[in-house]
């Protein structure tokens, strides 16, 4: 069957956008947006904590209206209930009334979102393509994060005023808000007036015999290597705070490095799923998570704020983002090999991201109660310290899995 790249351009630039205003705003602008709500990391980690209760209720529901439902009426409702919710967010709400606009967001992206988004690429990619399907989800909402961010950063540099201070920052703030929200409620109506039904079929790998008994223990594995690689990918949620505050960058540099840095997730998806379809997802992912490791430990010892230290530091930043963004793009496709008919797809999906996000919940409030405990250098290399425990336990978690994967080939064989 010919693929179509009409719909699937539509789902990623969707599947980008509806988290642009609860994570897009805070990843590169975060400074400023602490400065403009007069919060602090605490209190924003609480909302993010809200975020992620209301999300991990939400996974598996959302898997089974997946299976369910029309993916282009769930994804429309769930685009336009977020870009709603961005006009509210534009009014600074106070920290209570900011902790239950990000768990409306928890469900809005998630209930009706996410699971139709995760199905309809598997899908789309077949028995034979998982890694180049999520690598082209992954590459194509880089980009788009990238561009938006880019016309982001614009609109924040020409509604600021250095003379005016606060009150400039917080127009600009303002105004990026409305700016994604009204691009999420526009690609809604993109979805829902052009995205086609798909008709995908999914051929089933494993015999019924075997299925229950193949299916746990991997999706387990499954889900703690998704736990890891995310903590790391929201992890860069700080990197601009880390540039102003021990980098000595300026709010505007850090913004412009980030969003800079934002362009090389599309390279690095686009290979990470060629590659992965080459040696295998699971083998990729060992690899990744070594190269993690490796870059988080340097970001715990490294502090001193000369000009070879920070560009050893920016460097450093590169390597672990390519690193973070192509774990990011290929673990889902570790779901092929279980083998899950098309009819139970969502609800597979719904249990693993269930599990697999519950960083939503806990990192990112651990994560301001850590700056905040030790602020500046120490709290930053405290940070990095707790991210590199969770690649090492990513590590031995692929490894597992591998090893799984090479004994489920060799009973195949044996049977057949």
């Amino acid at each position: 069957m010919a693929k179509n790249y009409t719909a699937l351009t539509l789902i990623i630039i969707a599947g980008e956008l509806i988290f642009s205003l609860p994570f897009h705003v805070t990843r590169y602008f975060k400074p400023t947006f602490l400065e403009s709500f007069a919060i602090n990391n605490t209190v924003l980690g609480d909302a993010f904590a809200f975020y992620g209760l209301l999300a991990l209720i939400s996974y598996f529901p959302g898997g089974y209206l997946a299976d369910k439902y029309s993916a282009k009426k769930l994804m429309a409702l769930a685009l336009f209930l977020t870009g709603a919710g961005g006009f509210f967010f534009a009014s600074f709400p106070d920290p209570g009334r900011l902790r239950f606009l990000y768990g409306f967001w928890g469900i809005t992206t998630i209930l009706f979102f996410w699971g139709a988004l995760i199905k309809y690429t598997s899908l789309w990619g077949g028995n034979e393509s998982q890694g180049k399907a999520f690598g082209y989800l992954e590459a194509g909402r880089g980009l788009v994060a990238s561009v938006s961010s880019s016309f982001a950063l614009l609109i924040f540099y020409f509604s600021t005023d250095l003379e005016n201070g606060v009150q400039s920052s917080t127009k600009a703030i303002q105004n990026i808000i409305f700016y994604y929200s009204c691009l999420t409620i526009f690609i809604g109506l993109l979805i829902l007036v052009f995205l086609r039904e798909n008709q995908f079929k999914k051929t089933k790998i494993i015999s019924s015999q075997n299925k229950e008994k193949l299916q746990i223990y991997p999706v387990g594995l499954i889900s703690i290597i998704i736990i890891c690689a995310y903590c790391g990918f929201r992890s860069i949620d700080n990197a601009a705070l880390y540039l102003t505050e021990v980098g000595q960058l300026s709010e505007l540099e850090a913004s412009t490095f980030i969003t800079i840095l934002g362009y090389l997730r599309i390279v690095a998806a686009f290979a990470a799923g060629f590659i992965a379809d080459k040696i295998t997802s699971a083998k990729l992912v060992t690899i990744l998570f070594i190269v993690s490791m490796l870059t988080q430990s340097v970001l715990c010892g490294f502090f001193l704020q000369e000009f070879y230290q920070l560009i050893l530091i920016c460097s450093n930043f590169v390597i672990m983002f390519l690193a973070i963004v192509s774990l990011r793009a290929i673990y889902f496709s570790l779901i092929e090999p279980v083998g899950i008919n098309s009819n139970r797809l969502g609800v597979c999906i719904g249990i693993i991201s269930l599990v697999g996000f519950t960083p939503d919940i806990f990192f990112h409030s651990l994560t301001g109660r850590i700056l905040d405990a030790n602020p500046g250098i120490v709290g930053h290399q405290n940070f990095y310290l707790a991210t590199m425990i969770l690649s090492a336990i990513g590590l031995l978690t692929s490894l597992q899995l591998s090893n799984w994967i090479v004994k489920k080939k060799r009973y195949n064989f044996k049977n057949h």
